[in-house]
């Protein structure tokens, strides 16, 4: 099974958001350097976010994107949903009737394979829907911490610079 890269950025965004100091919004810039994505595909990322109501967006100077709902509410299956959307990766063209001569025998073997597929497809979503961002976020022996990635951000960025700079010396 091949999961779209959003997927993981998604976790990324919003436990960034989650663990932002003070739940500050955060600016499109700030998540974008962070994840190292240009900030147009991050906007993309967080569109689908929106739309899922996991963030909300707010366009002033102090805006920004924030959680819409606590860490425990939202789950990898919300998340998952968000980027690759809510049908089923289940699809068949029919491709053996069409091969093998349409009949009673292929069509049960076909509708078989499919039940597979499908059974693998609700336990892998089931398994998605009992982990939470708040279990990403904790463990037993780790309290969730906050950080200001405004600060952490702007200092990656100059230290990146500063390292360019020495190298040239």
């Amino acid at each position: 099974m091949k999961m779209k890269s959003g997927v993981e950025q998604a976790i990324c965004i919003l436990a960034m958001l989650a663990t932002q100091l003070n739940q500050r919004p955060l600016k499109s810039f700030i998540l974008s350097k962070r994840l190292q994505v240009s900030d147009s595909y991050l906007k993309k990322i967080v569109r689908h976010l929106v739309v899922a109501g996991l963030v909300i967006s707010s366009a002033s100077k102090e805006g920004g994107f924030s959680l819409a709902k606590s860490p425990s509410e939202m789950t990898m299956l919300d998340i998952f949903e968000a980027i690759e959307g809510k049908k089923s990766a289940i699809q068949s063209s029919h491709l053996a009737e069409r091969v093998f001569f349409s009949n009673d025998h292929v069509i049960q073997k076909e509708n078989e394979v499919l039940n597979i597929f499908g059974e693998a497809e609700r336990l892998f979503k089931r398994r998605l829907s009992q982990f939470s961002l708040n279990d990403v976020l904790t463990s037993h022996d780790y309290e969730k911490k906050q950080f200001d990635w405004v600060s952490l951000t702007d200092q990656s960025v100059q230290g990146k610079a500063g390292d360019s700079s020495n190298d040239q010396k």
